[in-house]
């Protein structure tokens, strides 16, 4: 379990770094708030779609099933922040910067919202793949 928290800290701060970087020259205090609600929608996200993907399955055990939670939205809640995260700041640097227009602007939240729904389907039905074979492999 050690390994996996390490692991997690260390994409946690990649990320970080990444998505920091993302937003370009944006004044440090709109970065913290833009990186903030970043990463907090992208753990909502990832716990709804966590929720949908177990929903039906059976937990033998509850405090297994809120270690399994944890560490699966935890690990996909960075993963689909390296997904989502630096595109959508680096659309918002380019806006704070005026550097796309109007249109091009609705064009890459068009395509952002479709990148979110494939990434929806497929990642609930992942997960619903490996907790389904983390339990049967715990039993």
């Amino acid at each position: 379990m050690a390994v996996i928290i390490i692991m997690i800290i260390i994409l946690l701060l990649v990320l970080l770094g990444w998505t920091w970087s993302s937003l370009g020259n944006i004044e440090n205090k709109t970065k913290i708030i833009c990186v903030i609600v970043g990463f907090v929608s992208t753990y909502i996200i990832t716990l709804i779609i966590y929720k949908i993907a177990q929903a039906g399955i059976i937990f033998e055990n509850t405090e297994a099933k809120k270690i399994i939670q944890n560490v699966f939205v935890l690990i996909f809640a960075i993963v689909n922040g390296y997904i989502i995260l630096p595109y959508t700041f680096r659309k918002i640097e380019k806006i704070h910067n005026e550097e796309i227009e109007i249109n091009q602007a609705r064009r890459s939240i068009i395509i952002l919202s479709v990148i979110i729904l494939i990434l929806i389907i497929f990642e609930n039905l992942y997960l619903k793949n490996i907790i389904q074979g983390v339990l049967i492999h715990h039993k």
